[in-house]
């Protein structure tokens, strides 16, 4: 390799190697300055009395209290809808399907994995926005929502099978995503690979995902701005159980959050 090629290639290096630095850190100033607009919204609408300068977080008990009461009155507000609703408990790894505030299912969560900013935020300001259900915005997945069934009617009744049982053999992945009106998104993902095409599937899905955030962040990293950044919870369930809470749950439904 002749000296002027090496050189090149040294200052190519340099320049990627700062660029992925650069990019690194704009991706943690994206969650500082998430949580700085969000608690200075909060502290905004906030009614500050002269003199009072108490950190009421510091009292022990004093977070679990605001989060028991967000937590009911979010419940109670889902209750006034007619329409499924989903309990997601991370806390205590549970979820529900929800109607007038009756569970008609629970599910344990098998894992589950939460956006920095639900920790570094301030919890008063996170159990405001969680006292009321968030409404879903937008729902993508790797199988249909609705699936359609075609049978053909029978010409008399000779031909109907009375006990004829539905073919239970699943082949589809289990991956979709839920997006809200608080700017939270939500991951679902079966937890188990019953077949070679459920890895190849979570291998796309998560591909999708982070290149739709590269190119959000490529594109503000290149006008130097700090990018958008949108707080996760990516939870994990059995195959079957994820796919029933897809599909029960309506398009513009409402989630009861706990964490």
């Amino acid at each position: 390799m002749n000296r002027e090629r090496k050189k090149w290639l040294i200052i190519a290096a340099s320049l990627l190697a700062v660029f992925i630095i650069y990019y690194l850190v704009m991706s943690v100033l994206a969650v500082s300055r998430a949580v700085n607009e969000f608690d200075d919204a909060y502290f905004a609408l906030l009614e500050q009395k002269e003199g009072d300068t108490i950190d009421l977080c510091a009292i022990p008990g004093y977070i679990d209290m605001i989060r028991n009461k967000a937590f009911l009155n979010s419940q109670v507000k889902l209750a006034e809808s007619d329409s499924v609703g989903l309990l997601i408990n991370v806390r205590d790894s549970v979820i529900q399907l929800l109607i007038k505030g009756l569970p008609v299912r629970t599910v344990k969560i098998d894992e589950y994995d939460i956006s920095p900013f639900f920790h570094s935020a301030n919890q008063e300001a996170i159990y405001k926005m969680l006292s009321t259900p968030l409404t879903i915005t937008g729902m993508q997945a790797t199988f249909m929502k609705d699936p359609v069934s075609v049978k053909i009617a029978p010409r008399d009744t000779s031909q109907v099978v009375e006990s004829e049982k539905p073919d239970t053999t699943d082949f589809e992945a289990v991956f979709f995503t839920l997006d809200t009106d608080r700017n939270i998104r939500f991951f679902f993902e079966q937890q188990e690979d019953t077949i070679g095409a459920d890895r190849r599937a979570r291998f796309v899905f998560d591909l999708k995902d982070r290149m739709r955030n590269a190119s959000v962040t490529m594109r503000a990293v290149a006008r130097m701005k700090i990018p958008p950044y949108v707080p996760y919870i990516k939870i994990w369930l059995p195959k079957a159980e994820a796919k029933i809470i897809y599909r029960a749950i309506p398009r513009e439904g409402m989630i009861v959050l706990t964490q």
